[in-house]
């Protein structure tokens, strides 16, 4: 798969379509990867924290989930680049799976969102194979419980593990549990298991269009979204104006 490095991360040039066949034959080779979906606010805090960087470089798949990287990539010449929302692509890998029979296995968010996400992604997929869930507690689990949880898990025997414990705690998780559980591919998801359980408000359709959903998620979040979002935006200011400055300069 194609990749253009933007602020040292390789990010994954291509669509939907393309990143389903992709995961289609990791699937079918059972190779143990993990894919990320990196957005604003994964992107600002590998301007701090290198640690953040390395675990995005390991993944086998990092899709553009941001309208930050579609920007970055125009100011280098690249006008191939297309966001690829995690939410969206979510829905779309239950929609193609069912025709291959995946299994899915959902980790993360509280016991009533995933009962609430499961029963919504039954009644919208009825053929999607959802063999097992898993309510983490909010804090770092003992060494007995990583080994419950491996052999839920593993016993599920799930082609996908959505994990959905936001980011970055997500991609170090996925990047911690890579070969010792036996799954073919993890996927952090971010707050999709809220917006697809209806507990957290989706943007609306022509939102997430225009690229502004980062905007809507910022004045419905609420207070701590809010902070976390102004942060995000004015990370992502300052790259568009370094690769401006950059670009004009050589």
């Amino acid at each position: 798969m194609k990749t253009i490095l933007i602020n040292r991360i390789k990010i994954a040039d291509t669509d939907i379509n393309e990143g389903l066949k992709e995961i289609g034959q990791l699937i079918k080779d059972r190779v143990n990867s993990y894919i990320c979906f990196c957005e604003a606010n994964i992107l600002s805090k590998t301007v701090s924290s290198r640690k953040v960087t390395g675990v995005l470089n390991r993944a086998k798949i990092v899709f553009p989930d941001g309208i930050i990287f579609c920007m970055l990539a125009k100011i280098m010449g690249i006008s191939s680049l297309k966001r690829v929302s995690g939410p969206t692509f979510m829905l779309e890998a239950f929609d193609y799976g069912q025709q291959y029979k995946w299994r899915h296995f959902l980790y993360g968010g509280t016991a009533e969102i995933l009962d609430k996400l499961e029963a919504k992604l039954k009644a919208k997929y009825p053929d999607a194979q959802i063999v097992g869930k898993y309510s983490p507690p909010f804090r770092e689990l003992t060494e007995d419980e990583e080994k419950e949880v491996k052999n839920i898990i593993e016993s599920s025997n799930p082609d996908m593990l959505w994990v959905g414990l936001g980011g970055p705690k997500q991609e170090f998780w996925m990047n911690k549990h890579l070969k010792k559980i036996n799954v073919p591919v993890m996927l952090g998801i971010g707050a999709a298991f809220d917006f697809h359980a209806g507990s957290r408000p989706w943007a609306p359709k022509i939102i997430r269009k225009t690229g502004t959903e980062w905007l809507y998620r910022m004045l419905t979040g609420g207070k701590k979204t809010f902070k976390r979002n102004l942060n995000c935006v004015s990370v992502a200011t300052l790259m568009l104006m370094s690769a401006i400055f950059l670009r004009f300069i050589r």
